[in-house]
């Protein structure tokens, strides 16, 4: 993870079995900058879903999908693929 004072950035591999990182640790009250790639064909995540913060990014196959956020309080934001069978968690501090 990059951070400085103004972005956090994250970049989170999807392979055919798992996100990579699947936890992702981030400062509270600072903008964060996920960016997804997914490598593998053969996986269910074509998409990646953060339903507690209703948002929803197409995963193209091996070109970057950027999510902006910032998280506003501590604990834990669930993200999955599209199918609900792959997981990741973001650890708000």
């Amino acid at each position: 993870m990059r951070t400085d004072a103004k972005v956090q950035e994250v970049r989170v591999t999807v392979t055919d079995a798992s996100f990579s990182p699947e936890r992702i640790a981030l400062r509270a009250g600072v903008p964060a900058r996920i960016t997804f790639v997914r490598t593998s064909d053969t996986t269910c995540a074509t998409a990646v879903v953060f339903p507690s913060l209703n948002i929803r990014r197409e995963l193209p196959l091996d070109q970057p999908a950027t999510i902006e956020f910032t998280p506003d309080k501590a604990g834990e934001i669930a993200f999955a693929c599209g199918m609900n069978m792959l997981h990741g968690t973001v650890v708000v501090q």
